[in-house]
């Protein structure tokens, strides 16, 4: 019994983020297209060119450091913003959830 708690503890440490993602990563997108896509780019490794315009660095959202945010992590990036990262303003709690799992969708496989 004890060894099959074990291995159980040890899977769950070893699945992706996204599985665990409360929100739906389809309706996530959408809310990503809409309120993101301008500085982040589609394929969320975020673009250059505004970048430079900042003067900022604009994290790649499927790189390790991003995805090992917890999701209240990414909450508070998404709702209070960061850096020179505007919060993003009127998402509902579900829209806000949806976006996180799109955001786990992009992790580098």
């Amino acid at each position: 019994m004890k060894n099959t708690l074990l291995l159980a503890a040890a899977l769950a440490l070893t699945i992706s983020p996204s599985v665990f993602a409360a929100g739906n990563a389809e309706a996530g997108k959408t809310v990503y297209m809409k309120r993101c896509v301008a500085c982040h780019a589609p394929d969320g490794n975020g673009k250059e060119a505004v970048a430079k315009m900042m003067k900022a660095t604009i994290p790649p959202l499927p790189s390790k450091d991003v995805q090992a945010l917890s999701d209240a992590a990414m909450r508070k990036v998404i709702t209070d913003g960061k850096g020179k990262m505007k919060p993003v303003k009127n998402l509902s709690a579900s829209d806000t959830e949806n976006l996180i799992a799109f955001v786990r969708s992009l992790a580098k496989k």
